[in-house]
């Protein structure tokens, strides 16, 4: 029986050597785990700095150019309105009404102006033009001896 005990004992201890090394390792395994978590978690938190160092700089050089462009816009509201009451007062059918006045007269004018190129006669201006020629040349000749 001693035997048996002391095998008994023998097993056990064989068991928690066993128990300690699964333990052992798991502990490893568990401590490699950790040192990844704490390297991601340092990585995490630089790349929070970093993005938040450049929503910070991003706000400080485009806060003014973003009111810049609002006072603009302002600018160009006021106008907008500016011209629309503007455009709210003017009688438009006042101006059509003298633009279609102007028309008319334009083609009065035109066609009175038509009438007096046809009544040219074409004939008796190329008659006069020839006459005029021959009175001429002889004094361009007379100018041209003294050249």
């Amino acid at each position: 029986m001693s035997e048996q005990k002391t095998q008994s004992y023998v097993n056990e201890a064989e068991e928690r050597a066993a128990i300690m090394k699964r333990i052992e390792a798991s502990n490893a395994a568990q401590e490699r785990y950790a040192k990844k978590q704490y390297k991601m978690s340092l990585i995490s938190a630089g790349a929070n700095v970093i993005v938040l160092c450049l929503a910070v700089f991003l706000i400080f050089t485009m806060l003014p150019k973003i009111n810049a462009t609002f006072e603009n816009l302002n600018a160009v509201m006021e106008n907008v309105e500016t011209i629309t009451e503007e455009l709210s007062t003017v009688d438009i059918e006042g101006m059509v009404g003298n633009i279609d006045d102007l028309v008319v007269g334009s083609s009065d004018s035109l066609n009175q102006a038509m009438k007096k190129i046809n009544a040219i006669d074409i004939e008796k201006l190329n008659n006069a033009i020839g006459n005029l020629n021959d009175a001429v040349e002889p004094l361009a000749k007379f100018a041209n001896m003294f050249k």
